[in-house]
């Protein structure tokens, strides 16, 4: 028996130490994990946070592929590429991958992010080559709604800094009479991604005419983190000689290292046109140099026909009839410099005395504005008056100087 005892004894020993010799070649020493670094306090939906995953192995990696788990309830972003770099890890040196995820939670509660998986192929002492699957552990991380510190639908910024730069071109208190002035703002956020950023409501003021361009956004990728960019640009330019004001643009942001609610904003400015200017009075431009011209002779007979259609209307129709064509006299004005306007390819003028002759507000203009043919060569001159575009804008304004006085006079009649 002492023997049998002593024999178990010896294979028992043989086998661990034959394992023990195995392991460097068959199993290297190796490490994975994952962790998402957590702000202080819990984290709140859209917030976004660094997602690690780190792995390393004692071995020369012939291939190497990692598989990442769905991420169902995130939306995330690579940061960057893998990078590797030697590491002293339970007294070895070993080459560690390193990989980094902006995760953004989509709804309150716990999450659970499932394990990664890296499978690597690797040599061995003997030049062979093995397999081995590395897997991380799980992780849970709590997340909370934001709706308890930005009521009443506010748009959602967390981030660590948010700037906004605002620029003129030319400075809106010296805008040159018959030209505009470019707005730019530029909003930057860091740690979001630019279609994170919001669409600004639309930039309007009393005695000020704007016209948006396009949004650009952009996303920079720097060490640390991503820095999201959206430009807002407009074209505008004052209504009239009076001084108006763009008021400031406000944006409610969350410090999501300070974890406080904080405001970035521009200043109030004054729009005006430049008063240094001596012939500051040149944007009213004449409706003819010319005092006998085919213009002039064109806007006469125009007058005359639509003169001698309101004595008919005033013979012809009761007194209730007649007392709602009290405006007339300013429509006919209207529609006189318009004809100028649009017969000497002066757009810039056309464009204004169209936007007063739609802030009359009267129903025979509103249904003649309403037409979806007018309102498109409508924007045809906007966009060439803010520079936005260049289109032959000539069509456009004799077709709406056409159509114009023809729904006017259409109507009128129908009206009597």
């Amino acid at each position: 028996m002492r023997a049998l005892f002593s024999s178990i004894i010896i294979l028992l020993f043989l086998i661990l130490t034959s394992s023990a010799e195995a392991e460097p070649e068959n199993a290297p020493q190796s490490k994975i994990e994952a962790y998402v670094e957590l702000p202080a306090d819990t984290p709140y939906v859209g917030e976004p946070l660094r997602l690690v995953l780190k792995s390393a192995i004692h071995a020369p990696i012939a291939k190497d592929r990692i598989t990442q788990p769905s991420l169902t309830d995130f939306d995330w972003q690579q940061f960057g590429v893998d990078s590797f770099h030697d590491e002293l890890i339970d007294g070895f040196w070993m080459p560690v991958m390193t990989r980094v995820l902006m995760i953004y939670p989509l709804r309150a509660g716990q999450l659970n992010i499932d394990p990664f998986k890296r499978q690597i192929t690797f040599y061995t002492h003997d030049g062979n080559q093995s397999e081995i699957e590395l897997i991380s552990s799980p992780v849970t991380i709590n997340v909370i709604s934001h709706e308890t510190i930005l009521p009443d639908n506010q748009f959602w910024i967390p981030a660590k800094k948010v700037t906004i730069t605002d620029k003129w071109d030319p400075e809106p208190d010296k805008i040159q009479p018959g030209e505009t002035a470019q707005r730019t703002l530029t909003l930057e956020a860091e740690g979001l991604t630019a279609d994170r950023l919001p669409t600004l409501q639309p930039f309007r003021s009393p005695g000020i005419i704007t016209f948006a361009g396009p949004v650009e956004r952009q996303t920079i990728i720097t060490d640390q983190g991503p820095i999201g960019r959206a430009i807002y640009q407009w074209r505008l330019r004052p209504v009239s000689n009076a001084i108006a004001t763009a008021p400031p643009i406000t944006l409610r942001w969350f410090d999501t290292t300070s974890r406080k609610m904080r405001e970035a904003t521009t200043s109030e400015r004054q729009v005006a046109y430049s008063m240094d200017n001596k012939n500051s009075n040149s944007h009213i431009p004449l409706e003819s140099n010319k005092i006998i011209s085919p213009q002039t002779i064109s806007a006469f007979l125009v007058s005359m026909t639509t003169t001698a259609l309101l004595i008919y209307l005033v013979y012809t129709t009761e007194y209730s009839v007649i007392a709602s064509y009290l405006f007339i006299p300013t429509l006919l004005n209207l529609l006189l410099k318009l004809h100028c306007a649009a017969a000497s390819n002066q757009t810039d003028h056309f464009y204004r005395i169209l936007n007063k002759a739609r802030r009359l507000r009267q129903p025979l203009l509103l249904k003649l504005f309403n037409d979806e043919t007018i309102q498109s060569h409508i924007q045809i001159i906007e966009s060439h008056v803010y520079g936005f575009q260049k289109h032959d804008v000539d069509f456009s304004m004799k077709y709406l100087n056409s159509q114009l006085l023809k729904g006017y006079f259409l109507l009128l009649i129908n009206k009597s």
